[in-house]
């Protein structure tokens, strides 16, 4: 519930009609990221990567697929993919292989 709310403050948002609208992209993001480090859970060093992506994904909301648009003078461009790749390069990549220990850091 800490990155709802945080989610919440950085866009402004005060009433809770879009809570599950914004626990979506969240559970979205989680997933992306609990793929490329092979994990079950959001690591804690990643929370901030998690909501920075919901961030995305709810400003791109209606312009999913966008490539370009110019309209007053604003020009958008959207990557290839729903998450920009410099918001995915910041996640670094962990697998697995059967000779894997992986250090846990408690905090």
């Amino acid at each position: 519930m800490v990155q709802l709310e945080l989610l919440k403050r950085l866009l402004n948002l005060q009433d809770e009609s879009q809570n599950d609208l914004l626990q979506y992209y969240l559970d979205c993001a989680s997933d992306v990221i609990c793929d490329i480090r092979n994990t079950t859970s959001v690591e804690k060093e990643y929370q901030n990567i998690q909501v920075r992506i919901a961030i995305e994904l709810y400003n791109k909301q209606g312009v999913e697929g966008q490539t370009y648009h110019m309209e007053n003078g604003i020009s958008r461009t959207y990557e290839s993919a729903d998450i920009s790749p410099s918001l995915l390069r910041e996640i670094t990549p962990f697998v697995k292989t059967p000779f894997t220990t992986r250090r846990e850091v408690t905090q």
